[in-house]
């Protein structure tokens, strides 16, 4: 589309750094809806990749859980990070150059990564070493996906009828809930008895059809000026550097354990650097974060509703998909189970886009929530015999409601943010990309913590219990010591393997219990949640308000005067 096309005014951008809205024909709709589609997902993939073969590539790479951890660490840390300068960056380039910018990276990233896994650097006489380029990769890619969600949320748009906008926001938004399940559906096919060759080499090919789809079909052209300031690069110094420190924190800190010494330190840097980027915020003329709005108690309110949505959602990835693993359930054993998270997704992401009433955003959240309730109320009843197929409806429900809740939650932050000012949005952007990046980390650690401690207390109870006198433990052993009898001839031998052959099988069952607890716990906060929400929500509709009415009558006035 050319530059000196002369739009009308129902045509010009939003707001700085966004592109125009041409009326295009319906063909040229959708294309660029698909394009927008087809970026999503390869978005998503970005880190549903890596959480499906991080033991892969910890394997392949003869990594240590530790340094398999530093690989995650890369991908969170950019990912939290550059939400803070993405607005600025699409304000003062524009959207074009901003796609191709972003894409060129990850296509640099994703061919590296194939040309080590395939050894072809090897046969030129190049030495790198494959870990480090993993996590420069990672890293990469941890950067772009936060891009490409913008790209894809922008495409979408150019797709939708101008009274179906809103539609496309939420199409943006929901397309990067599919990653997980999409990524652990596909791996057992790329990534055939470990070889991860396949995988990226998959990785490649997408960011290759979306560069050249962007290049095809490139989207209209926006108004650009400087925005970025000298003290912007320092305070974002400063809070990306307490981000990155809080990402070690948090995904170290479930491998390691929390209370080794070393881990204070990123700690420390986390809350000092980040306190001194909201000083200098708070005290800037010209501030890129508005510190005194993300302060208001709305906002807190939204942000804290956020990250414990997050929290309460790695039930699933967390707590259902690590109790089948230690169960002994691998990904090629899980294709259907996440099937089913896909078609919840799925539904959950079409329900919201006809449904989704911006005069009644928080029905939805408190619905999502609810649907969290009960899914952690069936998980409850475990045991060492459970299987994927138990696990079937309460992770459809989970499903469903982490993509249902996803665009209402959107919108009360983005109606906040717009009525203040375009200058909001970024504030808004950050609040929400963070709450939900540290809100996962938090709700994977709190959860790793909680089950290793809670099977610690478990096995020591079940352990302390047993008596080789009650005779259903004795036939345990005998049985054991029975099975091994013609595997060896020295019976010291087979009582003592024996014996640990019947501790494993209390390990396995303590571990379970744990989960249960888990469950229980989840369950019981979002049970919890649901019922404040829910007094709130009829407060407010017995007093006839509506918790956004002063913000849409703003935007409202806004719509009137373009």
């Amino acid at each position: 589309m050319s530059h000196e096309y002369q739009f009308k005014p129902h045509e010009q951008p939003f707001m700085v750094g966004s592109p125009a809205n041409p009326d295009h024909p319906a063909r040229r709709k959708v294309f660029y809806l698909l394009i927008g589609i087809f970026i999503g997902i390869t978005a998503s993939f970005q880190n549903g990749l890596l959480v499906a073969n991080l033991t892969q590539i910890q394997g392949e790479l003869g990594l240590t859980p530790l340094e398999g951890g530093w690989i995650s660490v890369a991908y969170n840390m950019t990912n939290a990070c550059i939400t803070v300068l993405l607005y600025k960056i699409r304000q003062q380039f524009g959207m074009s150059l901003f796609s191709k910018i972003t894409l060129f990276f990850l296509l640099v990233a994703t061919s590296l990564q194939w040309l080590v896994s395939s050894h072809l650097l090897n046969t030129t006489g190049i030495r790198i070493d494959p870990y480090y380029l993993e996590i420069i990769a990672r890293g990469l890619s941890g950067m772009v996906a936060s891009a490409m969600t913008v790209l894809a949320i922008f495409y979408c748009l150019q797709g939708m009828p101008a009274a179906k906008r809103i539609s496309g926001l939420i199409l943006g938004f929901g397309l990067v809930q599919f990653g997980i399940p999409l990524s652990r559906i596909i791996s057992p096919y790329l990534a055939v008895d470990g070889q991860l060759e396949n995988l990226f080499l998959f990785e490649f090919g997408l960011v290759l059809i979306c560069f050249g789809l962007i290049n095809l079909l490139e989207l209209p052209p926006g108004n650009t000026e400087k925005v970025f300031e000298k003290l912007d690069f320092l305070s974002f110094a400063f809070f990306a550097g307490g981000l990155a420190a809080l990402a070690v924190f948090l995904v170290q800190g479930r491998i390691v354990w929390w209370t080794t010494p070393w881990l204070s330190y990123p700690l420390i840097i986390a809350i000092a650097a980040i306190g001194i980027a909201l000083w200098i915020e708070t005290h800037r003329k010209n501030p890129m974060l508005q510190v005194r709005w993300m302060r208001s108690r709305n906002i807190i309110a939204f942000t804290v509703t956020g990250a414990v949505m997050r929290i309460l959602l790695s039930e699933q990835n967390v707590g259902a998909a690590g109790l089948l693993a230690n169960l002994g359930y691998a990904n090629d054993q899980l294709i259907n189970f996440y099937a089913i998270i896909l078609a919840a997704s799925v539904l959950a992401l079409i329900t919201s886009i006809f449904s989704t009433n911006a005069m009644d955003l928080r029905r939805p959240v408190i619905f999502s929530v609810a649907l969290i309730a009960i899914g952690a109320w069936l998980d409850t009843g475990v045991s060492v015999n459970s299987a994927p197929t138990t696990f079937y409806l309460s992770q459809f429900l989970i499903a469903f409601a982490a993509v249902y809740f996803m665009g209402p939650m959107v919108f009360e932050g983005m109606f906040r943010a717009i009525a203040n000012g375009p200058a909001y949005i970024i504030s808004f952007s950050v609040i929400f990309g963070i709450s939900q990046t540290v809100g996962g980390l938090a709700g994977a650690a709190v959860i790793q913590a909680f089950t290793t401690i809670r099977t610690q207390v478990h096995y020591a109870d079940m352990v302390s219990s047993l008596n080789l006198g009650n005779p259903a433990f004795s036939a345990q052993v005998s049985g054991a010591r029975l099975a091994l009898s013609s595997q060896t001839t020295d019976t010291a031998q087979a009582n003592v393997t024996a014996m640990g052959q019947v501790l494993q099988g209390v390990q396995r069952q303590a571990t379970v219990a744990a989960y249960s607890d888990l469950f229980v716990l989840m369950a019981s906060i979002a049970t919890g949640v649901t019922v404040i929400l829910l007094i709130n929500y009829f407060y407010n509709r017995y007093h006839k308000r509506n918790p956004l009415a002063k913000e849409l009558a703003i935007i409202a006035k806004m719509r009137e005067s373009k």
